[in-house]
């Protein structure tokens, strides 16, 4: 069954500051929990593996008690300190994706309006990897270079080098692959902004022959800072989809 890796390890000090007094994934939208959104708009089946800073589990027990309720294949890590980026934290989790099982990591805090197909890319044998995408060309997102074909070419961390953006999901025919890719990426001291993210592991798969192939969704919302979240309820997207 495929491992489902969603990283919880932020600080989420932006909506502490703006008054919130509950940790980011047990924000309420709508009579749910954001994590409870995000898992229910990934519309998947898999492992779900949850990557959660010890400070957090420790203050707001809640946490531990909320996950397992959510689905029914549910396992948490804790991390201990701050790591040197996404890609790291990731590796925490290597002794649970370090197989041939499929591996999809989906950021905690964003709602994409997708047409619930992805089952059909992931079971095209074609494809070492899979970037969920949007078209955008704003300078906050990662972006993907593609052939004539369709094949993924380059992807670039905050480098707009096209208009197809990411919208923090990836998926992986082998977990193995991620790990060996993103320790290489490591090894190599491949960095942005002095950190290890996760989309520039498809580089090294690139680089190794893989082939890398997108799956478009029709929009992405971020609900990362406060301002995001009241922009997303604001236009009403869990009743209307794109607005």
């Amino acid at each position: 069954m495929m491992n489902i890796l969603i990283p919880m390890a932020g600080a989420g000090s932006r909506f502490f500051d703006a008054g919130y007094t509950d940790p980011k994934p047990l924000i309420q939208i709508e009579g749910k929990t954001m994590i409870q959104r995000v898992i229910e708009n990934l519309d998947l089946d898999g492992n779900f593996i949850f990557l959660i800073r010890r400070e957090h589990l420790e203050k707001y027990p809640s946490l531990e008690k909320t996950l397992p309720s959510l689905t029914d294949n549910c396992r948490i890590v804790e991390v201990a300190e701050l790591t040197e980026g996404a890609a790291c934290t990731a590796l925490l989790a290597k002794e649970f994706i370090n197989n041939d099982e499929d591996l999809l990591i989906a950021n905690s805090d964003q709602y994409v309006v997708h047409d619930g197909m992805f089952d059909s890319y992931r079971n095209d044998d074609s494809s070492d990897g899979i970037v969920w995408t949007f078209n955008s060309t704003n300078p906050h997102h990662s972006y993907v270079k593609m052939d004539n074909g369709g094949v993924v070419t380059e992807v670039a961390e905050k480098k707009v080098i096209s208009d197809i953006a990411t919208c923090g999901i990836y998926w992986y025919n082998k977990g193995s692959d991620f790990v060996e890719n993103a320790e290489k990426m490591i090894s190599d001291d491949v960095r942005f902004n002095n950190e290890f993210y996760i989309a520039p592991v498809y580089n090294q798969m690139i680089k190794s022959g893989k082939t890398v192939r997108t799956y478009p969704v029709e929009k992405m919302y971020s609900l990362g800072t406060p301002e995001e979240l009241n922009l997303f309820l604001e236009k009403k997207v869990l009743e209307h989809g794109i607005l």
